[in-house]
């Protein structure tokens, strides 16, 4: 029987406009000590744009079978992050983008798996968990707070953030499901120190299988085949 590693190396969906492409479910992309503390993590998008820890301390854990089996990256919520290799997000500022991963439903509050550290408005690009039911996708202080059912900790999800620059439209999905429908006042820009793990000074404690980001607002038909493709990847119920 093939592994799951082997059947997802290949492409499963458009990568039209995909500026980012993390996934731990190919262990050789991620480049990681004996202690599995990871330095590195490989875009596999073809745009190079590695996440890269230099900082023993601040370096995440490899984890061979972290999510459904498959592997992961363990974020332990006390110092653990991961720069984005432009922290600007200078490829989807001002512009039209489609977030989307796969991690574990976190165990505390204020969970962020993505943040940066400006505080001016539209200025921070936030997704994570404020409480145990309450899900933000921030422009830093133009937000929108997604009221979801409580799940299990440890548990897998599928988050989609999708954001249109044609009408400030903003949507946020949960394990393939509208949970929030909204609009922001303008576009995101002047982002600074954006990474994987943290928001300011507020780090997140979940495990992290893939990550995809787009420089556009992907249509439903786009988003959906993505969804499904990792709803049966990752095991999400």
């Amino acid at each position: 029987m093939l592994s799951n590693n082997i059947i997802f190396r290949r492409n499963r969906f458009s990568t039209a406009g995909l500026q980012l492409w993390l996934d731990a479910a190919l262990p050789s992309t991620i480049i990681r000590d004996g202690l599995n503390k990871v330095s590195q993590w490989n875009d596999k998008s073809g745009l190079a744009r590695n996440c890269v820890q230099a900082t023993s301390a601040a370096q995440p854990l490899f984890q061979a079978t972290g999510i459904a089996g498959l592997p992961a990256v363990n974020f332990d919520g006390v110092d653990d992050f991961l720069p984005f290799s432009d922290q600007t997000l200078s490829w989807i500022a001002s512009s039209s983008f489609t977030v989307i991963y796969v991690a574990s439903k976190p165990a505390a509050a204020n969970t962020y798996v993505i943040g940066g550290t400006n505080s001016g408005t539209r200025n921070n690009l936030i997704a994570g968990y404020v409480s145990s039911n309450t899900f933000k996708f921030g422009f830093g202080n133009d937000d929108q707070n997604a009221i979801v059912t409580v799940g299990t900790v440890g548990t897998p999800e599928i988050y989609t953030l999708v954001y249109s620059n044609a009408d400030n439209s903003r949507r946020v999905r949960r394990n393939g499901a509208d949970v929030a429908v909204g609009a922001s006042s303008g576009g995101l820009t002047s982002m600074t120190g954006q990474v994987i793990g943290r928001y300011s000074a507020t780090f997140g404690a979940f495990k992290l299988g893939e990550l995809l980001i787009y420089n556009r607002a992907l249509p439903v038909n786009e988003y959906l085949s993505i969804e499904r493709d990792l709803v049966s990847k990752w095991a999400i119920s």
